[in-house]
């Protein structure tokens, strides 16, 4: 062994000089606006001026060679890169010297301009101009209208309608019309023909059909009627211009899209790093890496150009660089194994007609295996923020404002998914377009998603621990087709969407496994762990679509959630759209009927949007504590039962039921007298509500003009079970009538009680719900600690107080409690001082779950009932003085701290529960 390395000494020697020669000899070339192409290139006072010098060395360099451009320069034309480095030794393309980074620049001074007609000037450009700039502002393609759109009459694959183009016959031909022919895209056509009022051109990729779907027409020098506008003629060269304010561009700055790309990177050229540098203007791409491995561009700056990075390659980085006013997706990477990291991307596709035709307008579009987006920033985005699909991983992403442009898209989307992961990332504020939509097509909505499954195959996807706030659509969507299996929705935290779990089998028509008649009873998927937390009454926690089918769906086990609506109990919602039919469900009726979501909880708050602040008015509801009977309460049809019973709420309670639909399917229960309502004065309407069985009760005031009729003054749905409601409903009268107060249930649930039934005038304040809760959000890569001003609890129940910290790029729901809950700062010690020797303000105690609580002083306001670990554990509504309520039934043995308060005054008790 010992002879044999003797032996390979001379050899290894031999390799590590000829590695050092190479490094010796690794060349660095200079280009200076300053500089000269006939020098050597090789030292900063040797400098070439143009990069078209580098035409004559691209296939020549050899791995550790640099070439770099001097900063404070403006270098038009193309960075060629046609040779390769090596891991250890990379080409390396970017820049010396002090000032801004130098910018490689796609565009062309445009001089000699003349008086075309009026304000319209010419001048000659040699290449197709793509955009065009005065003083670093892009200018608008001549257009008809200036601004706003055409609405079409009809639409096909090859031709649109509009009766109110009334142009001779040919005029628009040859014009580019700009046509929104879905809620997901803008399709490009050339005009071939125009005649009484209709446009022909080649097929685009969506048919409008009958609706009103907004376009214009662009692209033709008569139209040119504007400050700001222009137009090319590719035939003469020759590029006309009315500039801002009817100015002579010969004094301003114009500058003309003429070059594709600013570095072009050639097939399967490797270990290349582009840094340092600024591009803009580009008809294409700033950087286009034409199947390139190894790629590295960082910290460059790209603007003002069809997309910022076009990639067909692998294994690249793409990191640490700025995009802003990007035309069409700011990235687009046909890469495998490549990552995109740490970069800021800004107003990407936000002008109709720039970007793709038929599919893009996003910020970051990825295919291919193996693909990495991570620790980026995108604000203001045409379409989806992200579009990935295979196996990526799409990690801490903060995205805010997608759909800017256009509608049906996501902040994150995918699909052809498999063992995808899209994890901590932040969605925020996605709304959608609708701008030039077609306010007749069936979908006129904001269809916006935070997260967005999409409808092919989607197998084996974790989207855990992400943030997703204020979407006009839903949190996340998980749309499904036959081949969906193995997803795990799990950890996330959506708050303040319309709906904040979608669920849908809509799309089991399409993707590979669709086979008729495209019903799945039961998908292999985890949802578990995930905050939904709604702000107004009409949010939903969860809304699941079941379109194949009678039969139900079963989209998979869900456990441990947090659906949170204080204003709507009522806030899981299944729509069987074959059959029609649809229901709402609290969580304690979901888990009975469905057997789902073992450990999940649901808010202990019972919240109104309006707050009331005085009552104004004496009580209108006669006979409305039932204490000794129900009399001259009742109602139709006449087969239903209305009885006083003393078994439930409080002191006697009017139990109805209604035994079968023999004569109707549904009971209208009515008080007996009748009581003035004033147009635009607030009500409050109070009840309590118990059953023995789950259903619900349409509660409501009607004014006896409305009486044969659906109309209500005020109206709302509630459910009833096993727990004690004490229920407030507070509405704006918008009659003048006389009233009474209405019940309604069905015959297929047919029982309740009812107690303490009061309808008084009050005055309102209308109560922001961002007050009471509020969603702090971590979106950088350390944990921050939030100060807090008042005392706050988690949905878990955690009581917090002068600050909480959030981990990174996460967050947490915080729900304001009373300041005096938040001296459990240890909890068990709180209780212990408080002793056992003051009665308190409540008794009994000890008390029993579902049993009376009453109070020796009248309260207001809301009772708490916190642990000894100080986590709040349920809250009651409180009326104005009152002094009793039942406690739920479902509170467990234990011992509690009690709090409520009376005009200001806080009161506090250690309770036991038995």
């Amino acid at each position: 062994m010992f002879r044999s390395l003797r032996a390979l000494l001379p050899v290894l020697l031999s390799v590590l000089a000829a590695c050092s020669l190479s490094t010796v000899q690794a060349t660095t070339y200079y280009v200076s606006g300053s500089g000269n192409d006939a020098n050597s290139g090789t030292s900063p006072t040797q400098a070439w001026r143009t990069l078209g010098r580098l035409d004559q060395v691209q296939y020549a360099l050899q791995p550790g060679d640099q070439v770099l451009l001097q900063r404070g320069g403006v270098y038009r034309g193309t960075l060629p890169i046609s040779s390769s480095g090596t891991s250890a030794a990379p080409l390396v393309f970017g820049s010396y010297g002090t000032g801004a980074a130098p910018v490689i620049s796609g565009s062309t001074v445009v001089t000699g301009w003349e008086v075309y007609q009026g304000n319209i000037w010419r001048a000659p450009v040699a290449d197709a101009v793509q955009y065009v700039f005065i003083g670093g502002q892009r200018m608008t393609l001549a257009r008809y209208p200036n601004s706003g759109w055409l609405r079409m009459d009809n639409g096909g694959p090859t031709s649109l309608q509009d009766g109110d183009l009334h142009q001779p016959d040919g005029y628009w031909n040859g014009a580019t019309a700009v046509i929104r022919a879905s809620n997901w895209n803008y399709d490009l056509a050339t005009i071939s023909g125009f005649s009484n009022g209709t446009l022909t051109f080649p097929t685009i990729y969506d048919t409008p059909g009958s609706y009103a779907w907004g376009y214009f027409l662009c692209n033709k020098l008569s139209e040119l009627d504007a400050p700001g506008e222009w137009y090319y003629d590719p035939t003469a060269g020759m590029l006309y211009l009315q500039a801002p304010g009817n100015a002579d561009p010969n004094t301003l700055t114009v500058e003309a899209s003429t070059r594709d790309v600013g570095a072009l990177i050639g097939w399967n050229r490797q270990y290349v790093r582009i840094q340092d540098l600024e591009f803009r203007h580009q008809r294409v791409a700033g950087v286009r890496n034409d199947g390139g491995h190894y790629i590295t561009v960082t910290n460059c700056t790209f603007h003002d150009m069809y997309h910022g990075i076009r990639s067909y390659g692998s294994n690249n980085t793409y990191s640490g660089s700025t995009y802003r006013d990007i035309y069409a997706s700011g990235v687009l990477l046909i890469d495998d194994n490549t990552v995109f990291s740490g970069n800021t991307l800004t107003d990407i596709a936000l002008v109709p007609g720039l970007g793709e035709t038929s599919w893009g307008y996003c910020g970051i579009r990825t295919t291919g295996s193996g693909n990495q987006v991570v620790g980026n920033t995108l604000t203001n985005v045409g379409y989806t923020g992200i579009e990935v699909n295979k196996d990526a991983l799409v990690k801490h992403n903060v995205l805010r404002n997608c759909l800017a442009t256009l509608n049906d898209g996501g902040g994150i989307a995918f699909d052809n998914a498999d063992g995808m992961i899209i994890r901590g990332n932040i969605v925020l504020d996605i709304t959608g377009n609708l701008e030039s939509s077609a306010p007749d097509f069936t979908n006129y909505e904001h269809i916006s998603h935070g997260i967005y499954f999409g409808n092919t195959s989607i197998k084996n996807t974790v989207v855990q621990g992400n943030t997703v706030a204020r979407c006009a659509g839903s949190g996340i969507h998980v749309d499904h087709t036959m081949a969906s299996t193995g997803n795990a929705i799990t950890d996330n935290v959506l708050f303040d969407n319309r709906v904040q779990l979608s669920v849908s089998d809509l799309s089991n028509t399409m993707g590979p496994a669709a086979v008729a008649p495209y019903y799945v009873a039961a998908y292999n998927e985890t949802y578990s762990g995930n905050v939904l937390y709604s702000l107004t009454r009409d949010q939903l926690c969860m809304r699941q679509y079941n379109c194949h089918s009678a039969a139900p769906v079963d989209f998979g086990t869900f456990s441990n959630n947090r659906y949170f609506n204080p204003y709507n109990e009522m806030s899981l919602f299944v729509m069987n759209t074959f059959s029609g039919s649809q229901k709402y469900f609290t969580l304690e009726r979901w888990r009975t009927e469905r057997g789902e979501d073992n450990g999940s909880t649901r808010s202990p708050l019972q919240l109104n949007a309006e707050e009331v602040t005085a009552v104004l008015g004496d009580e209108l509801v006669a006979n409305g504590t039932f204490d000794y009977n129900v009399n001259g309460w009742g109602g139709w049809p006449n087969n239903a039962q209305v009885t006083h019973d003393v078994t439930y709420l409080d002191n006697g309670a009017l139990k109805a039921y209604l035994p079968n639909n023999s004569v109707y399917p549904e009971l209208s229960l009515r008080n007996p007298d009748l009581f003035p309502m004033q147009n635009g004065q607030w009500y409050r309407m109070r009840f309590s509500l118990q059953s023995n069985a789950y259903g619900q009760l349409t509660a409501a005031v009607k004014g006896q003009s409305q009486l044969t009729s659906i109309n209500t003054l005020g109206s709302r749905v509630y459910p009833f079970d096993g727990q004690r409601r004490d229920i407030e409903l507070v509405f704006l009268c918008g009659l003048d009538d006389q009233a009474l107060v209405q019940f309604t249930n069905s015959y297929l649930e047919p029982t309740y009680w009812l107690d303490n039934v009061s309808l008084q005038r009050v005055q309102v304040a209308i109560a922001d719900p961002h007050d009471r809760q509020v969603l702090l959000v971590n979106d950088q890569g350390a944990p921050q600690e939030f100060p807090l001003e008042g005392c706050w609890s988690t949905v878990d129940g955690a009581i917090h107080s002068g600050s909480i910290t959030v981990p990174a790029f996460g967050s947490v729901v915080l729900v304001r409690e009373p300041d005096a809950s938040c001296s459990l700062t240890t909890g068990v010690d709180d209780l212990a001082a408080m002793g056992t020797a003051d009665p308190g303000f409540a008794y009994p105690d000890p008390a029993t779950a579902g049993g009376p609580l009453h109070f020796r002083v009248p309260v207001s306001g809301t009772l708490r009932l916190h642990g000894l670990s100080g986590a709040l554990v349920r809250e009651i509504g409180l009326g104005t003085g009152t002094t009793a309520v039942h406690l739920p039934a479902d509170l467990a043995p234990g011992t509690y701290l009690l709090t409520a308060t009376d005009k200001g005054r806080s009161h506090r008790q250690k309770l036991v529960i038995e």
